[in-house]
């Protein structure tokens, strides 16, 4: 049975806004070791009606991108999203445009079609992912498929991503698509894994993007991460933390 699990300028702002959030708690829910979004890309994962996610992930430079989303039944969650360059550090802080995400379950897997979702939201995080000075923005559609490893059920990702947001960028040949995967090792820390910007189209290979993360439960609730990405295009490796909460709204 497919699981619909979910799962100095200014850090005086930050840890005030996490804390109020963990304060918040009801005892008797727990995480899951499962998030949204698997470092970047989408999943098909749903969480259960009710359920509220937050999400801080600080990436280089010192930008934060943070997002709520709430799920309004158990195949549909809508959120938004708010992305702050710089906000840590000295340099002078750059806002960009927030924007929304949403996700819905179109299979749950329980029938002869795989589990199968439908979206909008941000692509990637961080600055070497913006085009025209703004985060790119767009549909996708993705897929699972399950397998067992390491004794546990472990999912495998795969699905393509259509650009909206900037309308400069929004063009087919800028579709692009991703493969991904999670290795729970154990019911408190994940593996993550991804190749993500392919696209087939000719000269374009040095903009696909390696992931690998690891997740950590450090308590109930609350989850802590790390991304590390690479591609050719930057000769770089960008660092993502991350740290998630989840409660019931």
């Amino acid at each position: 049975m497919y699981k619909k699990m979910f799962r100095k300028k200014n850090r005086a702002v930050l840890i005030p806004v996490i804390a109020l959030c963990l304060a918040a708690a009801p005892a008797a829910l727990t995480a899951g070791p499962f998030s949204l979004n698997v470092i970047d890309t989408p999943t098909t994962f749903i969480s259960y009606r009710g359920d509220l996610q937050f999400d801080f992930s600080m990436y280089d430079n010192g930008g934060i991108l943070g997002s709520a989303s709430l799920s309004v039944s158990d195949y549909i969650f809508l959120g938004l999203y708010f992305d702050v360059g710089k906000l840590i550090g000295s340099e002078d802080v750059q806002f960009y445009q927030p924007g929304v995400l949403a996700r819905f379950l179109v299979s749950d897997g329980s029938g002869a079609i795989p589990p199968i979702a439908i979206g909008y939201g941000y692509f990637m995080r961080g600055d070497v992912h913006r085009v025209a000075g703004q985060t790119v923005n767009g549909l996708y559609v993705v897929a699972s498929q399950s397998y067992f490893l390491f004794g546990n059920e472990q999912y495998f990702f795969f699905g393509f991503r259509y650009p909206v947001i900037p309308l400069s960028f929004s063009h087919p040949k800028n579709t692009n698509f991703f493969i991904s995967t999670i290795l729970e090792l154990s019911p408190e820390f994940s593996v993550k894994g991804e190749i993500e910007n392919i696209y087939f189209t000719e000269n374009r290979g040095a903009e696909i993007f390696y992931n690998l993360g690891v997740e950590l439960n450090v308590v109930d609730l609350v989850t802590l991460g790390l991304d590390l990405k690479y591609s050719p295009s930057i000769n770089r490796i960008v660092r993502i933390l991350r740290i998630g909460y989840t409660t019931q709204f």
